[in-house]
């Protein structure tokens, strides 16, 4: 009798090759799409971080009792990181024609000091502000 099974029973070498090369591509490709993952995290964490501490600066201005007509800086953190602070008086009337008082434009804008003595700027808010009303 004749019996037709075959002698070879496993994978040839190049099967083998090109089954770690595949695996090899997958795995450095999901490697790389971490790391990308990663980093967009870290930064998105700090642009957070950059807008809470506006938004907390723009209210202390703000609410300051003695607001005065300004432009001043905040000193640098270490990172780097001050906000740049200008107030402006604002002239307005209302429709009868009355000056309104005390009124105030505050912009606050995000600063990073960079190598080289430059600055770049991050992000800003501005509002009206009237520190009579608090």
């Amino acid at each position: 009798m004749w019996c037709r099974f075959s002698q070879n029973r496993g994978f040839t070498l190049l099967e083998l090759l090109m089954a770690m090369a595949l695996f090899t591509v997958a795995a450095v490709s999901l490697a790389e799409a971490l790391n990308l993952i990663s980093l967009t995290v870290g930064e998105s964490i700090d642009d957070a971080e950059v807008r809470e501490q506006l938004r907390a600066t723009m209210l202390e201005v703000s609410r300051d009792s003695a607001l005065t007509a300004e432009t001043r800086e905040t000193n640098p953190d270490k990172r780097g990181l001050y906000f740049r602070i200008e107030v402006e008086r604002l002239d307005l009337k209302n429709e009868e024609g009355q000056t309104l008082d005390n009124l105030f434009e505050v912009k606050v804008t995000a600063m990073r000091d960079l190598p080289g003595g430059r600055d770049e700027e991050l992000d800003s808010a501005s509002t009206i502000a009237n520190p009579n009303l608090l």
